[in-house]
């Protein structure tokens, strides 16, 4: 028998429909967790490409190659217009010829443009006005045509210096496929027209390939899943997901939480947690804490059983495995095979565990809600050997 056999509740970045991700234990539904997104999203299939998801479909995720797991992202708005029409007379374009839906795309399709400098000062770029004291990522896939150099750069036209200064990114590019650039930076203190250069000049004459322009506000310094556009910018909504009425395969008196996950930034500011249990002294949260790994169990706080709870001050985007252990007279936190908090502290649990989500003590509304990739949630409702737990997080 293996340690799966034990688990209570099996969800996996698997089986999903539009508002649904499926667990695979139980069987019964009873534990298939609620999307909810208002707006589609995008993600990478297996095929590697950019594809569409329905409004509150999970975004089974596979960008970093390999297994596959559930992209839970923040709001964004993408700002760059027609983030895939080149040709459109939102860029602006000197010594530049472009020629519309030239080869496939990343989203699979024919519908990327190859862009052909005719002169070594060639420019092409579109204006944007950017809030001022603000942090952006503007990102786009390019692929290599003829060109041997390709540069970039954004500037400020109200007084603050260049935002992205001048700089190679051909080093990154590929002519067998599509890589996605990002650069990412903070607006001075007049923010407003900016003029955003995807080619500058280069010293060089050309082919080029690019496809989806994104320039989203967020504090962390790295793109966050594609969003086309076309006139006018777009938003997609934030992830939340949660499930309650499941304190029938739950234990208040003891059980462990297990999470497989990585963060998708570690410079935003804020709580990113999720949490089995709800906001009335019983629950179990695993997730971030300003800059660092963070897991609690406040279990019976009316009774005073314990309240434990870990931070460790550094954390990475990295996939990671944390288990929270909780019992009365025997309760610990392990995080990637080292077990990092114990706690002896005894008492009387109170009310049911009957709520699962990405929400800190299952918070109506997503406070503090987790933003990540998840591969994996296991719950047992009993206390797991140190053998066994190290065994799981490693």
């Amino acid at each position: 028998m293996t340690l799966l056999d034990d688990a209570k509740i099996i969800t996996t970045s698997n089986g999903a429909k539009a508002g649904t991700l499926y667990s695979i234990k139980p069987d019964s539904g009873l534990v298939d967790l609620n999307i909810t997104r208002a707006t589609t999203a995008t993600r990478v299939n297996e095929s590697g490409n950019v594809v569409s998801v329905a409004v509150n479909e999970p975004q089974i995720d596979y960008s970093l190659g390999g297994c596959s797991n559930f992209l839970i992202e923040p709001q964004r708005t993408n700002l760059n217009l027609y983030s895939e029409e080149i040709d459109n007379a939102a860029w602006g374009k000197s010594d530049v010829t472009v020629t519309a839906n030239d080869i496939t795309s990343p989203d699979g399709t024919t519908n990327a443009d190859k862009c052909e400098t005719l002169s070594a000062p060639a420019q092409m770029y579109q204006a944007i006005s950017v809030s001022a004291n603000t942090f952006y990522t503007w990102s786009f896939y390019v692929k290599r045509g003829t060109m041997t150099d390709i540069g970039a750069k954004v500037i400020n036209l109200n007084g603050d210096s260049d935002y992205v200064a001048a700089q190679s990114y051909y080093s990154q590019t590929s002519a067998s496929g599509w890589t996605r650039v990002s650069f990412s930076f903070q607006t001075g203190a007049n923010g407003g027209n900016s003029y955003f250069y995807p080619i500058n000049s280069s010293g060089v004459t050309g082919t080029i390939y690019l496809w989806g322009f994104q320039l989203e506000e967020g504090e962390h310094p790295q793109e966050t899943s594609y969003i086309p556009t076309t006139s006018g910018s777009v938003t997609r909504n934030i992830t939340l997901f949660d499930k309650t009425g499941i304190a029938s395969v739950t234990n208040n008196a003891e059980g462990v939480l297990f999470l497989e996950y990585a963060f998708l930034n570690v410079t935003e500011s804020g709580q990113k947690i999720m949490s089995i249990g709800e906001n009335n002294g019983n629950s179990i949260n695993i997730g971030r804490w300003g800059a660092g790994y963070m897991a609690s169990a406040t279990i019976g706080s009316t009774n005073l059983m314990f309240s434990l709870s870990y931070k460790f001050p550094i954390a990475d985007t990295n996939f990671h495995k944390t288990a929270v252990k909780y019992k009365s007279g025997d309760s610990a936190i392990w995080l990637d095979g080292v077990e990092e908090l114990a706690s002896v502290a005894t008492g009387t649990p109170s009310q049911p565990i009957d709520k699962i989500s990405n929400a800190y003590n299952g918070i109506a509304g997503g406070f503090w809600a987790f933003e990540g990739r998840i591969k994996t949630i296991l719950y047992f409702d009993s206390i797991l050997t140190d053998a066994q737990l190290l065994a799981l997080t490693t």
